[in-house]
């Protein structure tokens, strides 16, 4: 695998206190804009008016967790936590093709998920990585799939949705220690379901 290709691999996250992973992007984010709406139990976050998710109100914004990420929320009682990373798919394009990666890694969502999840850190033990699951959110083409890891001794479970927006590629990455697995699913699955793409620009 090429050298380079280390520059644009991307998982995982840190979860404090507990638990520490590495997640890296394609590209260097700006600096963004969270502008937030409450309701009584969600609330909605608009990232630079490039999206919208919905997490539970008790989740707190942090910066800390992941330094490409444009969102970033915890519940740290609730060991919950959920991070989105996009970027621009022209960065996407131009990493398998400076890199030479593209007859491996098409220029499609598809391509692009299989790349990051190839690239995963190698501290992280999973058993074995299942399919993804296609589907569609909020009218936009998306690939998830959840699993359980060991990491620094502690079982992880995450939750990972790959979104192809007008312009951009998302990830959105939800974790929790695998023991409240069950008792987090649902919302869990309802953070990632809430996505929405807000910019309707296409270049």
């Amino acid at each position: 695998m090429p050298q380079l290709f280390k520059l644009h691999k991307a998982l995982f996250m840190k979860t404090l206190p507990y638990y520490f992973f590495k997640a890296r992007a394609l590209v260097l984010l700006p600096a963004f804009l969270l502008l937030i709406s409450c309701n009584k139990n969600t609330q909605t976050v608009n990232v630079d008016n490039r999206y919208t998710l919905e997490v539970p109100a008790d989740f707190k914004q942090v910066n800390d967790l992941n330094k490409e990420a444009s969102l970033q929320y915890q519940n740290t009682l609730k060991e919950l936590y959920v991070i989105v990373i996009d970027e621009p798919k022209t960065a996407f394009t131009a990493a398998i093709n400076d890199n030479g990666l593209s007859d491996t890694y098409s220029n499609t969502l598809e391509g692009y998920s299989k790349l990051i999840t190839d690239g995963m850190d190698s501290s992280i033990a999973v058993k074995k990585m299942p399919d993804f699951i296609d589907k569609t959110i909020h009218e936009l083409k998306a690939r998830e799939l959840s699993f359980e890891g060991l990491s620094s001794g502690n079982q992880v479970y995450w939750k990972l949705a790959f979104i192809e927006g007008n312009n951009r590629y998302y990830q959105i990455m939800v974790w929790t220690l695998a023991d409240n697995h069950n008792k987090h699913e649902k919302k869990m699955q309802a953070i990632v379901d809430s996505f929405t793409e807000t910019d309707k620009s296409k270049n």
